[in-house]
């Protein structure tokens, strides 16, 4: 029999109720010594707090044959639960303890209202079925988990849990389709297809979404992912599709042998020749070349023409080894975009190959990815190609990227304007105009665009276009929003800016107008210094504003404006005086004093007159 000293080391081991609850329980297996498992629940039992300790404890006792002491402790347990995970606790212990599956349940409910995630859902399911073993329970707490998530490894994860662990893998396979559903990207579905595989035993499942995923790949990287998986599925047909796939979105030379020789594997032999035509096409170095010349060896030696072209280039290539070889030290060394940008250019025009000159230029797009996007920084990336190769798909991949991100009207106007100018000036007028067309369905969908937003897109769509036609018309819109002077001078100032005088004059005098009293012509005034406009035009448009003014009040504010803003002594004199007799009692004092200390050169002394 053990005894209390022999088991003293897992003692120490122990640190809450629950701990001595498992001791006490190993104490009455084989061979069991009863007597040190009471001593142990004696001795430990009343210092437990926690609903988790005091159950553990009451199904000791239950082992014990103390059914009394027991339920008493389950009691406690019960009085002190607070917590979901509590709950399970309580659940077992009464199931344990009372034989009562009813209690349990409930027990069980409380716990899965207060338990969200799809983890502690999973494991709350797992106990129920390892407690009391209702299947059914047990799949109403992983349909709460349903709900809780949204990537394929989340699905992968409950679908394996419902058929291991609560083992219905017609709801495990309802929870694969359910997934489908919602997701699209290819790493998701080759995920899942690949738990379906792993969970199911479907290979008729699992080949639906690699389908599905077939039909979804974007890029390089997807589609040699699904050339492994059909590899590993043996299908030869998905493996042709996935290969012509892959040929599809492949851009290197590498990457266009490689899948040639995967299709000639499988007796494509005209998808091999197709991708082949490719690489020979994006061949950026002697050791391609060789490559490639290998390839068409092995797998078409038999298309003559081919075979002597690719030797011509090798030999080619041979040539100018030493050049290349310089190039591509220079390559090594280079570590900002402006080095890969201007080595794109040298090799462009000292070796004539657009091939290496995109490779380079993608290595300086590289260095910039995960940066954070700022037009100013990817514009020589777009610049570069535009100028080295002749890559429309690039191009335009680039500047609707550029589009996406412009959301202030700087970074927008510059990318307008230098779209409109690139050397591939189709596209890139096409393109201008599809951007400006967005950014303005954008705008008359945008409560809180104003007057500016219109007017900054009219300026960009001129910088761009040189349209005064288009430009006008964007202006004409921003003019009906216009709500007060300072609208309305700036509309003027880009009609001038365009050379239209006779709009610009329109706008002003409308702008003039507006101005409701004397400080709104003095801010009127000041504007219009800002234009550079010479001093008679500045006379012009402020004694337009004056002509405007109603009340004395307003008058005298903007006679001061003449000697403050325009510094024209002698026609404040002339407004002062035109203004006199029209003000009484402090009113008439005020524009005694004003008119001293602006149009009385005097008032101050000589020293005024400095």
């Amino acid at each position: 029999m053990a005894t209390r000293d022999t088991l003293s080391p897992k003692e120490s081991q122990c640190s809450s109720g629950a701990d001595y609850a498992a001791l006490a329980l190993e104490a009455l297996q084989e061979p069991a010594d009863a007597a040190y498992a009471k001593e142990l629940m004696d001795r430990e039992a009343d210092g437990c707090q926690f609903t988790k300790d005091l159950a553990a404890c009451a199904i000791a006792y239950k082992a014990l044959g103390e059914q009394g002491r027991a339920e008493e402790l389950l009691q406690t347990a019960e009085d002190y639960c607070m917590s979901g995970e509590e709950q399970i606790a309580l659940a077992e212990a009464k199931f344990k303890v009372l034989d009562d599956k009813t209690a349990a349940v409930g027990a069980y409910e409380k716990a899965l209202k207060e338990t969200n995630n799809l983890d502690p859902l999973i494991d709350l399911a797992k106990n129920v079925m390892s407690v009391i073993a209702d299947s059914a329970f047990a799949k109403k707490v992983l349909e709460k988990a349903e709900a809780k998530i949204a990537r394929a490894v989340e699905f992968s994860k409950l679908a394996a849990a419902a058929a291991e662990h609560v083992l219905d893998k017609e709801y495990a396979a309802a929870i694969f389709s359910k997934a489908a559903d919602k997701l699209t990207s290819v790493p998701d579905l080759l995920s899942l297809a690949s738990e379906v595989t792993k969970t199911l035993g479907d290979p008729q499942k699992a080949k639906a979404l690699y389908e599905r995923a077939l039909a979804g790949a974007t890029d390089f990287t997807a589609a040699k992912t699904l050339i492994e998986s059909a590899k590993q599925t043996g299908d030869t047909v998905f493996m042709q599709a996935a290969l012509k796939k892959a040929g599809d979105l492949a851009s290197a030379t590498g990457e266009y042998i490689d899948l040639a020789e995967g299709l000639a594997s499988v007796g494509d032999k005209p998808g091999a020749a197709a991708l082949l035509d490719k690489a020979e096409e994006a061949v950026a170095g002697l050791d391609e070349m060789q490559k490639l010349v290998t390839a068409v060896e092995a797998h078409l030696a038999d298309d003559a023409e081919r075979l002597a072209r690719v030797k011509v280039k090798l030999e080619k290539r041979q040539a100018n080894h030493a050049r290349y070889m310089e190039f591509q030290q220079l390559e090594k060394d280079a570590a900002s975009v402006k080095q890969f940008l201007a080595l794109a250019e040298r090799v462009r025009l000292e070796l004539e190959d657009p091939f290496y000159s995109a490779k380079l230029i993608e290595s300086a797009e590289a260095l910039l990815d995960g940066t954070g996007y700022q037009f100013s920084r990817y514009k020589p990336i777009l610049v570069a190609v535009d100028k080295n190769l002749d890559d429309t798909e690039w191009l335009g991949r680039l500047l609707d990227r550029a589009a996406e991100n412009a959301t202030d009207s700087i970074s927008f106007r510059d990318l307008a304007v230098t779209a409109a100018t690139l050397k591939h000036r189709e596209l890139g007028v096409s393109k201008t105009r599809a951007y400006l067309a967005a950014r303005e369905a954008a705008l008359s969908a945008d409560p809180q665009a104003g007057v500016y937003d219109t007017a900054k897109l009219a300026e960009a769509s001129f910088a761009a276009t040189q349209d005064a036609a288009e430009a006008s018309r964007l202006l004409e819109a921003a003019r009906a929003q216009a709500k007060d002077h300072y609208a309305l001078l700036h509309i003027g100032r880009l009609y001038a800016s365009m050379g239209n005088a006779a709009k610009a004059d329109e706008l002003f005098t409308a702008a003039a107008a507006a101005c409701s009293n004397g400080d709104a012509c003095i801010q009127f005034i000041d504007r219009l210094k800002g234009f550079a406009l010479p001093a008679d035009a500045l006379k012009k448009w402020y004694a337009e504003c004056g002509g405007h003014m109603k009340a004395p009040a307003d008058k005298l504010r903007w006679a001061e404006g003449i000697a403050d803003a325009l510094n024209d002594k002698a026609w404040a004199t002339e407004a002062y005086s035109s203004l006199a007799g029209q003000f009484t009692g402090s009113d008439a004092a005020r524009f005694e004093l004003s008119r001293r200390s602006r149009a009385d050169l005097n008032y101050f002394g000589t020293a005024r007159r400095h």
